[in-house]
């Protein structure tokens, strides 16, 4: 049973959403953050980076001030304040794909309990410092990204809000289409209400430390059920919308191995073949390598034991090449490793090459959806960075309040 609930949500005005929605922060440079802050006194940047290259401040001070920019929008009119509680339900559509799903907050408790299921360890000082600007701004405005199993039913009542005017409609420089619907009406959402209340689970499928910061931001303030800050913001969308790619990964150096000894090293761990036409969509239990302006199809060993995290070619390749031959230990910490998502194709793997700033590349295969959730019902974690999953929402266009209803 997911407790999935109403709010009155802060949003932009009409008029202005298209200017107010941002990519989330970490994904601009300093240099287009500089330009998106000079060029668009509208955007959601202002909000969340509201004291620009000021030196010396805290991150305590820096959190006040992303609170107090939040309230001078609202005091604008930028930002206003639905009258009543309600669920949206959002449409983000461009040349590869589209996707429709549901906002609104689900109760920590469903997290807790397990039948919100992760895929992916968190690390402490993250969700302690997500945990903090929470507690000091008191909103919650990136949506976490959850997959819900097919319910023809419920997707049967969305499709009937799709037909009708939207809230918000507008095209970004990205050449991505946002529609926005608001549903208030009680009979509506009470209707949608018990379509979650029916289902089992749900599955992040972006957001891990979102989740985790908002139980324990309930923690620290006791938040009984109901209360704002015992829910956290989320967008859910029918597993069949997800659009899953792969993350590929660079390594800088080949751990004092020749570029011959290193291939010799591949080719004792399985078979291995020059792609002469370049890299495809590799095979279940392969991985394609990248070294000296060459591909190479690489056959990983079978896990020892067959579980639904440790078949994941990530996980094999961690294990049998990375650890072993490169000497790469932690993934999150070792500074030779970076990782490409699988949007930008194999050809970005080829210019960090090119460009020396790194010596081999791993093209890995995009996941199902049923490997995901085959990872999260066992209980296990994917290796970090295993799956880049589309659609990326943008920041600001509905905000949860966390300290009033």
């Amino acid at each position: 049973m997911i407790d999935l609930r109403p709010f009155r949500a802060w949003r932009p005005v009409p008029h202005a959403a298209h200017l107010v929605g941002s990519r989330s922060f970490v994904s601009y440079t300093a240099d287009q953050i500089k330009e998106k802050l000079a060029g668009n006194p509208y955007s959601f940047l202002h909000i969340i980076h509201p004291d620009g290259e000021m030196p010396g401040i805290d991150r305590a001070g820096h959190f006040d001030n992303v609170r107090a920019m939040f309230q001078e929008f609202t005091r604008k009119g930028i930002l206003e304040r639905d009258h009543a509680p309600a669920l949206y339900l959002y449409e983000q559509s461009c040349a590869a794909f589209t996707s429709r799903g549901i906002i609104g907050a689900v109760g920590v408790g469903d997290y807790i309990e397990g039948r919100v299921k992760r895929h992916e360890h968190t690390l402490s000082h993250r969700e302690e410092l997500f945990t903090e600007y929470l507690d000091h701004t008191a909103i919650n405005a990136e949506p976490v990204l959850l997959a819900m199993p097919e319910s023809p039913a419920l997707e049967a009542e969305m499709d009937a809000f799709f037909q009708l005017p939207t809230l918000f409609d507008f095209l970004t420089t990205d050449q991505v289409r946002h529609r926005f619907w608001r549903v208030d009406s009680l009979p509506h959402l009470a209707t949608f209400r018990a379509h979650f209340n029916s289902m089992e689970a749900l599955y992040i499928a972006d957001g891990h430390h979102r989740c985790a910061s908002s139980v324990r931001l309930a923690g620290k303030h006791g938040a009984e059920a109901g209360s704002p800050k015992s829910a956290f913001l989320a967008f859910l969308v029918p597993a069949s919308q997800l659009h899953i790619y792969n993350y590929d990964r660079v390594v800088k150096g080949l751990h004092g191995l020749s570029p011959d000894a290193f291939l010799e090293r591949l080719r004792h761990i399985g078979p291995m073949h020059e792609l002469p036409d370049g890299p495809g969509t590799p095979a279940g239990g392969h991985v394609q390598v990248l070294l000296q302006g060459r591909w190479y199809d690489l056959e990983l060993a079978p896990p020892a034991t067959p579980s639904a995290a440790e078949t994941l070619e990530a996980a094999r390749l961690n294990e049998q090449v990375l650890g072993p031959v490169l000497g790469i230990t932690d993934l999150r910490t070792d500074p030779r490793v970076h990782f490409v998502p699988g949007t930008l194709g194999p050809q970005a793997c080829e210019r960090l090459l090119h460009q020396g700033k790194a010596d081999v590349a791993f093209h890995l295969r995009p996941l199902t959806f049923g490997e995901l959730r085959a990872v999260a019902d066992s209980g296990a974690c994917m290796p970090p960075k295993t799956t880049w999953i589309e659609p990326k929402l943008r920041s600001g266009l509905t905000i949860y309040p966390l300290n009033d209803v």
